[in-house]
């Protein structure tokens, strides 16, 4: 696999400074793409999200060529024909300087799955959650335990049981004819959300996990799935709306 590092193109492992923050302590954000064998999807977009995440914990961001750079990895790794996830990895270096790396995989579309899901048992919302950190131990951990239980994904919690999204996507909830946004400013800013924006009547709205019955739909949302129907959360059932689902994934994932 090609990556890009410090302005050369490497095609054997990642070597990390065992000093730096990032090797000692996760410290960074990264940003995941979709290329969809002819585009990086909403590439500007998730620049814009790393960006400023990186600002607003207080690190100055290289001025670089990203969408070129990730363009050259994506044709180095002989994925310019076919779908790829591209990685954006924002490393805190020693000196505090950011160190980004630009890699890609092979990612195969899941067009008709469907998911399930669970609740976190220990709600905790923290500022952190807001922005893609690498230190993304606690999400790892509890789509982990989900999995293990069965389920696709957790849905997070917040302390006084709110539900915000999951570990890696935006949750909606829809009545039939409009579409319930949780998790206010408690949640990541999503770009797939977003891109929803325009198609969806979506609203802000306050859902907690035992009221999760008095919606008809669920959806998941991220870059790489597009919008996908949420079968069920916990013992909760729900029907599942493709059409919605089509029309949201064609803008998402068709750029």
């Amino acid at each position: 696999m090609t990556y890009y590092k410090a302005g050369t193109y490497y095609n054997d492992g990642v070597t990390l400074n065992i000093a730096a923050p990032s090797f000692r302590f996760g410290a960074g954000v990264f940003e995941t793409i979709l290329f969809n064998g002819k585009n990086l999807c909403f590439f500007n977009q998730h620049l814009d999200r790393m960006e400023s995440s990186l600002e607003k914990l207080g690190f100055v961001v290289p001025q670089l060529d990203y969408a070129e750079i990730a363009m050259n990895v994506v044709d180095r790794c002989g994925l310019s024909n076919q779908f790829a996830r591209v990685n954006i990895f924002a490393l805190i270096d020693e000196n505090d300087m950011v160190d980004p790396i630009i890699a890609a995989a092979p990612y195969t579309p899941q067009p008709d799955k469907r998911y399930r899901v669970c609740t976190v048992t220990d709600g905790v919302q923290h500022p952190l959650l807001s922005h893609k950190t690498m230190n993304y131990m606690y999400n790892w951990l509890q789509r982990r335990s989900a999995i293990q239980k069965g389920y696709d994904d957790a849905v997070l919690l917040s302390r006084d049981n709110l539900i915000t999204e999951t570990t890696t996507a935006a949750l909606l909830f829809g009545d039939g004819e409009r579409f319930c946004l949780p998790g206010g400013k408690m949640r990541l800013p999503s770009i797939a959300l977003e891109a929803a924006r325009s198609i969806l009547p979506i609203y802000e709205c306050s859902v907690r996990s035992y009221s999760v019955g008095n919606f008809r739909y669920a959806y998941m949302l991220n870059s790489l799935i597009g919008m996908r129907p949420v079968t069920a959360i916990n013992g909760t059932m729900f029907m599942p709306d493709e059409h919605s689902c089509k029309a949201v994934t064609k803008r998402i994932c068709g750029c």
